[in-house]
């Protein structure tokens, strides 16, 4: 590997380090020091041990542990330090053997079983859940007596014995995340492209499953030294003269009755060290390898759970191209937050305000019943000001532009205030409605090909909606207005007489973008706007939204699922999660502070060119026809309480500036 590539590697390792909470790192390192130091002892168990491992001759019977024995001598003249030193590296022998032929076995099974299916999954999993069933010591019994017939007694059996336990571990986790992982997009693709079977499995699915194994390891391997122990304490381990724990204590219960504690001391005790060593460890692995984990324990106002802190670079974040690379660092130290009203539910306006929506409350009739797609939302866009709105598909977020302006299809109904520049929508009549979308607000649309008449040209669009508004205009006067807005877009005078199909999809944008703002509105709502265009054209209709916003102090609202758009364009930021506004604030602070789980997720999500591995929310928006009495995100939710289940969280501040809507956080059950 070049040393640029080993500093990239450790650079990534750090961030993953310190992206995790303080308490882990410390399971970590405890774990892997307690494992560690055993370890070393085990390789060097010949140098450390005074004695052998089954030396007896001219040792004292039963002598107490003192300066020429440190932990006494046994009833068979044994010298206790030296047995639980070799008895710590026939424990790691066996580990490693029983752990890796369960690896070995029960992973390549659960490869093939999750992904073919049918009759050799449905056999698999039947036989795995049977062997699952029995209890482990039994299972691990029978595996010992039926395997001593043809091997023996001795590691191999021993560790054969106890691997039988953990086949159906390794098999049941790594079919589920196969069961997942083979029906993700990029698996498809691989399928489309004719790739075979054994590709798939190998390169696609196998190396996006393998990463719970080292975890599974772990934790088995802690499990694996109970094991060995009950099982050399019921004869059926490694038989003497080898050093085992579990049989020196079964030796040593008879000395503890007349007063020799020592003799089965000392091997308990480093059973009960090297477990809770590796299990440290196995759980300070799982805290650094699932993100979800890495912020554990946090107390209430500080970053919930699993929040990502994106550190900037000046004032804008490090970006490749349109998408900023989310540099994750220590959270900042957790103080105490005060609860401030939500501003969305403020009487009226601030004069500088540009626009108000007050608990807005948008209901689709369906055949199934009414469907709630927006319920309460509440955000203030000042002059000049942009506002993201962000979430999935699904979320309410175009519908919530679109209820702005009051242009939903028949059959939806609007509840709530929508005021811009003072005046409630919601008091003026129909006519009064229509003459205010393009004068006081306008909508830009994706797809801007479906939005432009194909058999009128460019120029006609403009003089159509002028003279709507304002019937006196005349044509040469609309012309010329149309020539300033399209001039405003860079795109030359001499295509004003063009049609829709004879232009790209950036310069499509760019009409669509002039049409709304000809009659030079105080709000812009702009529904992913450059959905369907390459980056630079994207590059570039930004610069320009962002250009007209500040020169003419327009208040932008711009809808979209690209956070780095958001990070780049705009001033403050709303994200959107089942018809519900669920977090609400600056940008800056929201992307280095994210609140709400959900906003979490979705910053996880991001790509960025130190991508390893692909994140996403497991599960589905709730159905609105019914949706939860609770939090809305509760059933997705890492960190989901008793009271997210019963009480709806509410929109509170915070003392940093933001809103959330997350009983994680004060003030979001009042």
């Amino acid at each position: 590997m070049t040393g640029m590539g080993m500093s990239a590697r450790r650079q990534r390792l750090s961030r993953l380090w310190r992206s995790t909470h303080p308490t882990a790192r410390r399971l970590l390192v405890a774990g892997a020091v307690i494992t560690g130091l055993f370890l070393v002892m085990a390789v060097l168990a010949p140098l450390v041990a005074p004695y052998g491992e089954a030396e007896y001759r001219d040792l004292p019977q039963l002598a107490r542990p003192s300066s020429h024995y440190w932990f006494g001598t046994t009833n068979l003249r044994y010298d206790v330090f030296s047995r639980v030193v070799f008895g710590t590296r026939l424990a790691f022998q066996v580990v490693i053997l029983s752990t890796g032929f369960a690896m070995v076995i029960g992973v390549p099974l659960g490869l093939f079983a999750g992904y073919s299916g049918r009759r050799l999954d449905r056999v698999l999993v039947l036989l795995m859940d049977a062997m699952y069933a029995f209890p482990s010591l039994l299972l691990a019994i029978v595996a010992a007596f039926a395997l001593s017939r043809f091997v023996g007694q001795g590691v191999p059996a021993a560790a054969l014995s106890i691997s039988v336990i953990y086949i159906p571990q390794y098999f049941r986790v790594v079919r589920n995340h196969t069961l997942a992982v083979r029906e993700e997009a990029f698996v498809e693709a691989a399928r489309a492209m004719g790739a075979s079977r054994r590709t798939i499995v190998g390169r696609y699915v196998f190396f996006n499953v393998v990463q719970s194994v080292p975890v599974i390891f772990t934790v088995n391997a802690a499990d694996a030294i109970l094991t060995l122990a009950a099982l050399g304490f019921l004869g059926y381990g490694v038989p003497i003269p080898a050093a085992e724990w579990g049989y020196d204590i079964s030796r040593a219960i008879g000395d503890v009755a007349n007063g020799f504690w020592w003799t089965s001391l000392f091997p308990g005790l480093f059973i009960l060290a090297l477990v809770t060593g590796l299990t440290l460890l196995g759980e300070g692995i799982n805290d650094v390898v699932n993100p979800l984990l890495r912020r554990r324990g946090l107390g209430v106002g500080a970053v919930a759970p699993g929040a990502l802190v994106v550190e900037r670079a000046g004032t804008a974040l490090e970006s490749a191209g349109s998408e900023p690379i989310l540099v994750v660092t220590e959270e900042a130290p957790v103080e105490p937050v005060a609860v401030t009203p939500s501003a969305g539910t403020s009487p009226g306006p601030a004069p500088d305000t540009a626009l108000l929506v007050a608990e807005l409350r948008v209901t689709y009739a369906t055949p199934r019943g009414p469907v709630v797609a927006v319920e309460g939302a509440s955000i203030e866009i000042k002059r000049g000001e942009s506002l993201g709105l962000v979430g999935e598909s699904g979320c309410g977020k175009s519908t919530l532009g679109r209820g702005i302006l009051g242009i939903l299809p028949p059959g939806a109904t609007v509840t709530g205030r929508v005021v811009i520049g003072g005046v409630d929508l919601a008091t003026l009549d129909a006519g009064e409605r229509r003459r205010a979308r393009g004068e006081r607000a306008a909508m830009i649309f994706q797809e801007p090909m479906t939005r432009l008449d194909p058999l009128q040209r460019v120029e006609d669009h403009f003089v159509e909606t002028i003279r709507a508004h304002h019937p006196e205009t005349s044509r040469s006067e609309a012309r010329a207005m149309a020539a300033t807005a399209l001039a405003a877009m860079r795109i030359p005078l001499t295509r004003a007489r063009n049609y829709p199909h004879e232009f790209s999809g950036g310069m499509r944008q760019r009409i669509m973008i002039a049409l709304g703002l000809v009659l030079g509105p105080a709000v812009l709502v702009a529904d992913e706007p450059t959905t369907s265009l390459d980056v630079i054209v994207e590059a570039q209709i930004l610069e320009i939204l962002d250009d007209l916003r500040r020169r003419s102090d327009m208040a932008l609202l711009l809808i979209t699922h690209n956070l780095g758009i958001v990070a780049e364009t705009c001033d403050r930021l709303a994200v959107m999660y089942a018809g519900q506004i669920v977090e609400l604030g600056d940008v800056h602070t929201v992307f280095a502070r994210p609140r709400h789980p959900y906003t979490q997720g979705l910053l996880a999500s991001v790509i960025s060119l130190d991508t390893e591995q692909l994140s996403s929310i497991p599960g589905s928006p709730p159905d609105l026809l019914d949706p939860p009495v609770g939090c809305r995100f509760a059933d997705r939710c890492p960190f989901v309480m008793d009271v997210c289940w019963h009480e709806p969280p509410v929109l509170a501040g915070q003392d940093d500036g933001t809103q959330v809507a997350c009983h994680l956080h004060p003030g979001a059950g009042s």
